[in-house]
């Protein structure tokens, strides 16, 4: 069996949290504007904010690592972690809930990698900085899970009720 790749300074960690932050920007400004387009401002906000925070944390690792060399990323190193690239192509969300399990995924997937990191990582400062991170992702998820708890279920139609519309 394989071992699992994992940074080993935080060069390469700072690396991979560039592009995690950067794609979860992008993924949040996405389900922002969606839930704009359908009415729920409420829930466009909370996209909005957590969007900026996730762009605040990519401009802060951007402008730290500027003077560094950053390791190229293979993103098959990394794929267990984020489900192959299949995890990358999502369709446009149906209503709020789709929505909000889009973003939880996106959160809990960067979660995990972090804790990973951290629990794994030979280097103390990779461990420390790898937690500081899944931390600030978990007030993420906690946020979005609040969410997604008042949402309603979408109506579901029992066969029997199509059948009774068909009569």
């Amino acid at each position: 069996m394989g071992q699992r790749l994992l940074p080993q300074n935080l060069l390469e960690l700072y690396a991979h949290a560039l592009v995690i932050e950067r794609d979860a920007f992008k993924r949040f400004v996405e389900l922002e504007r969606f839930m704009r387009d359908v009415g729920l401002d409420y829930i466009a906000e909370e996209f909005e904010r957590i969007g900026k925070e996730e762009q605040e944390q990519y401009e802060a690792l951007a402008i730290g690592t500027a003077e560094r060399e950053l390791p190229a990323l293979v993103g098959w190193e990394y794929a267990w972690h984020y489900l192959g690239p299949q995890a990358d192509k999502v369709a446009a969300p149906k209503n709020a809930r789709e929505a909000l399990t889009l973003a939880l995924g996106t959160e809990r997937r960067a979660q995990n990698f972090y804790i990973d990191v951290a629990e794994h990582a030979a280097d103390d400062a990779v461990c420390a900085f790898a937690a500081e991170m899944a931390a600030d992702e978990q007030r993420h998820v906690q946020r979005l899970e609040q969410l997604l708890a008042r949402e309603p279920e979408p109506a579901k139609v029992l066969d029997d009720d199509v059948e009774s519309v068909r009569r």
